[in-house]
């Protein structure tokens, strides 16, 4: 999926949910006494959001694997992957107060940061890799295409003889 002004109200939704975000917890952390912690309410909040995001975006998965059910447009469900995908890394951070906690919790970080950077990598690739292809690879076809790509080509080649019997 390649990110274009398509994107746009996705990313400022979540450009406008990371500052209101950030914002909540920046007033949290200075009021609480003992520090931000992911049993208060708002710590709960966080945790609740940032597992809805995750939720959403380990959803799209599901929907590919039963395209007959047409819940939401294909499209959304990659878009809203990416961007909540995107977003739910920091929530989860101000979650836990920017601590990894225990053993279990910090194990389970340490998973979350390695798939949420894989995901960035997954989509910069998904971005750059097509345009890349079609410039160093241009007389590269999809396969689904080779019979219309003949096609042109006999017109092509048709034509060009047709031109050297006449002249």
């Amino acid at each position: 999926m390649l990110i274009d002004r398509t994107h746009r109200r996705w990313f400022i939704g979540s450009v406008a949910g990371l500052v209101i975000a950030s914002a909540v917890y920046v007033a949290y952390a200075l009021r609480s006494a003992a520090g931000p912690r992911g049993s208060s309410a708002i710590g709960l909040m966080y945790g609740s959001v940032g597992f809805a995001f995750m939720l959403f975006a380990g959803l799209l998965g599901l929907r590919k694997k039963f395209p007959i059910w047409r819940i939401g447009r294909a499209q959304t469900w990659m878009r809203g992957h990416l961007w909540l995908g995107l977003l739910s890394f920091p929530v989860i951070l101000m979650h836990g107060g920017f601590h990894f906690g225990g053993t279990l919790t910090r194990v389970l970080m340490w998973l979350f940061i390695f798939v949420y950077a894989s995901g960035i990598v997954g989509a910069a690739l998904q971005h750059f890799m097509p345009r890349l292809h079609t410039s160093r690879l241009p007389m590269e076809t999809i396969y689904e295409q080779i019979d219309h790509v003949r096609q042109q080509l006999v017109g092509e080649a048709t034509k060009i003889v047709e031109d050297v019997r006449c002249a």
